[in-house]
């Protein structure tokens, strides 16, 4: 996990306004989203750099306040980033709980279609990306091999073992395959995500988390596939 930055070089690294503010944008690590903004002064981004807490500046009440000290909502800041003016910070980290006032995960709930006249309140915040959907399902995998819930279909493949874990991605891979050809994007989207839940599956048999296989991917990228395998 990246680690927070010295206090000294995070205040000396930004420009703030007239008022010794800079905006903050707080965005989730996990997911990408944008959780909410708020102002910081000097204190603040030195405070959130010692304890790991988000600290902010309360304009109306011109008081330094931690995000969460009333609700227990906080956010744990896992890395500082300052843009290349220097003129506005990020926080990045995990929220314990919603970080918004309204009790909704992101402040930015509220969506203005382009070629719409009015606001749209139907939603949580800005939908997450496709990779932190897979992040997800492996993360209910992972609880339902923990708390072992009755009548679950995880449990029963975990339970079951090697031989029935590599049966089921065996035969969702042949089915993917045989989908391919026929083009019916419905039905191969349908195939290919049986595939990747039962490959899930297997991963967390194995002891083995998406993150690493994330991470390979990452390592892997911008590099010629004939020459990543001729590495190996």
């Amino acid at each position: 996990m990246p680690v927070a930055p010295a206090p000294d070089l995070v205040a000396a690294a930004v420009a703030f306004d007239a008022q010794g503010l800079v905006p903050v944008v707080v965005q989730d690590a996990g997911s990408g989203g944008v959780r909410m903004v708020a102002w910081a002064n000097r204190t603040a981004l030195q405070t959130t750099a010692e304890t790991g807490l988000a600290h902010f500046w309360s304009r109306s009440r011109q008081a330094l306040w931690c995000k969460g000290e009333t609700s227990g909502n906080r956010f744990h800041v896992a890395e500082m980033r300052v843009d290349c003016d220097g003129d506005v910070v990020l926080y990045r980290g995990h929220a314990a709980g919603p970080s918004c006032h309204t009790g909704r995960t992101s402040c930015f709930f509220r969506s203005w279609p382009l070629d719409g006249d009015a606001l749209a309140e139907d939603d949580d915040g800005p939908p997450a990306p496709p990779a932190v959907i897979v992040a997800d399902v492996a993360a209910v995998i992972g609880r339902r091999r923990r708390e072992r819930p009755e009548r679950s279909y995880v449990v029963s493949l975990l339970d079951a073992g090697w031989t029935k874990i590599g049966a089921k991605i065996t035969e969702e891979a042949r089915e993917l395959v045989e989908a391919l050809p026929a083009g019916d994007k419905a039905h191969i989207a349908h195939e290919a995500a049986d595939a990747l839940f039962h490959i899930l599956v297997g991963l967390e048999a194995a002891g083995v988390a998406v993150d690493d296989v994330f991470g390979e991917l990452r390592r892997r990228f911008g590099t010629s596939g004939i020459a990543e395998k001729e590495s190996r």
